[in-house]
């Protein structure tokens, strides 16, 4: 991980998160509100970013004019896996046998995720 903070998002948090780590380039917070296109998005973004920034899960990439005046352009600091993995090792337990691990992510068979993890298992036992 870049940082060596950790987090937690809320949902909202999450929201503008998916956004900023989806988007090519850094995003002003009226361009976040209009891909998330919620009612509670336009009237609070400017507040989960301040929090998004304290933080340290954004950071003002740059300064730049948006039609007659200039704002903030904001990026991610971290990736969604760096995030994920920020998550998995706060509730990770060490104590435990790996197997149960897997044993826990695999546990649903219907599962899209517990089915790709299966197959790269697969694929680095064939190494």
């Amino acid at each position: 991980m870049k940082n060596n903070i950790t987090f937690y998002l809320n949902d909202k948090e999450e929201q503008v998160m998916r956004v900023l780590w989806k988007a090519e380039q850094p995003m002003s917070a009226t361009e976040i509100a209009n891909e998330i296109n919620t009612v509670w998005a336009k009237k609070s973004i400017r507040n989960i970013i301040r929090k998004l920034e304290s933080k340290k899960a954004i950071e003002v990439a740059e300064i730049a004019k948006i039609q007659k005046t200039y704002g903030r352009l904001f990026r991610a600091t971290i990736s969604s896996n760096e995030y994920a993995m920020m998550q998995f090792e706060k509730f990770y337990d060490r104590d435990r046998e790996p197997s149960f691990l897997l044993s826990a992510l695999t546990e649903d068979k219907n599962s899209a995720f517990s089915e790709d993890l299966k197959k790269l298992m697969e694929k680095y036992k064939t190494k």
